[in-house]
C-alpha cells in the first residue's frame, strides 16, 4: 500500500512542539549518570544522532533488554534518555535515543530507520534480539506505532504516552505480521489527546487481536516527564512479559 502522509495531525501538535521542551527539562535531573553519546547513524542520505546508556550490570558477555525511547516533539535524545536512566540502571535495561526530526516525512524511514539504528548498537553492545522494545512520547507516539505494527516482528513488544493512531494511519495495523503487545497511557487532562481518541486506538487494536494495557491517568495532563516514576515501571512490567519467538 502506498504510504501516506498526515499533515493534519503533524498541525494539531505544533503547540505541543513548542510545550514539550519545557516538559522534557522536568527529567534532566533524574540521573547521576551521563549518558553515553554513541556517534551517529548515517541513512538514506540523512544523518542521525544518538544516545545509549549501559547499565553497570553489563559485562561483555552477557546479552540485556534494550529500549529505544522516541522522545516528543521539542525533545531530544540525550534528555529523553535521562528520564528512563535510574530505573534502566536498577533493571539491567540498555537504552538507545535518537534524536529525530518528527515529521511525517520521518515516518515513511522509520519501518527501516529504527531496525538499523538497533542494528548498528549491537554490532558496540550486546543486546537480547529477542528483547528489544519500543518506548513514544507524544509526537514520537506516532513513529513508535509505526515502528510497532511494520516492525511487528524485530520488536518484542511497544509502549506509548500520549499517542494514538489516527485514523487515516488504521491501515498499517492490518500490516502487522505479528500481533505485537502495546501498552499505552494517557492523562485524562491531556491537553492535545482527548480520552475518546485514545480510547479509538486501544478498541482498534483489540479488536484486531492485540494485547493492549491502556491505563488513563486521573488529574493528568501531557506532561509524562512529570509522572515518569510512575509510568516508566509500569511500562516494563507489562513489556518484559514479552519476547520474540525462538
Amino acid at each position: 500500500m502506498k504510504r501516506k502522509f498526515r499533515p493534519a495531525s503533524w498541525s494539531l501538535l505544533l503547540p505541543a512542539i513548542l510545550c514539550l521542551a519545557g516538559c522534557l527539562s522536568c527529567g534532566k535531573s533524574r540521573a547521576n549518570q551521563p549518558a553515553v553519546p554513541s556517534g551517529t547513524l548515517q541513512f538514506q542520505g540523512s544523518q542521525y544522532s544518538y544516545a545509549v546508556f549501559v547499565p553497570s550490570a553489563y559485562d561483555h558477555v552477557h546479552a540485556l533488554p534494550a529500549i529505544l525511547l522516541v522522545h516528543g516533539g521539542g525533545g531530544n535524545g540525550p534528555d529523553f534518555l535521562k528520564i528512563w536512566q535510574d530505573f534502566a540502571e536498577t533493571n539491567g535495561i540498555i537504552l538507545v535515543a535518537p534524536t529525530l526530526p518528527l515529521s511525517a516525512a520521518l515516518e515513511t524511514q522509520v519501518p527501516q530507520l529504527f531496525p538499523a539504528l538497533m542494528e548498528l548498537v549491537k554490532t558496540q553492545w550486546l543486546l537480547d534480539s529477542r528483547r528489544i522494545y519500543l518506548f513514544g512520547y507524544s509526537a514520537g507516539g506516532y513513529s513508535t506505532f509505526d515502528a510497532a505494527m511494520l516492525d511487528s516482528t524485530y520488536f518484542a513488544a511497544a509502549g506509548v504516552f500520549a499517542a494514538i493512531i489516527t485514523p487515516d494511519y488504521y491501515w498499517i495495523v492490518q500490516k502487522a505480521q505479528r500481533k505485537i503487545p502495546i501498552t499505552m497511557y494517557i492523562g485524562d487532562h491531556d491537553q492535545f489527546f482527548s480520552l475518546a481518541q485514545t480510547r479509538a486506538t486501544r478498541d482498534l487494536l483489540l479488536s484486531m487481536g492485540f494485547t493492549v494495557h491502556y491505563v488513563e491517568i486521573a488529574k493528568q495532563d501531557h506532561n509524562y516527564p512529570a509522572i515518569a516514576r510512575w509510568v516508566n515501571p509500569d511500562v516494563w512490567t507489562f513489556m518484559s512479559q514479552y519476547s520474540l519467538p525462538q
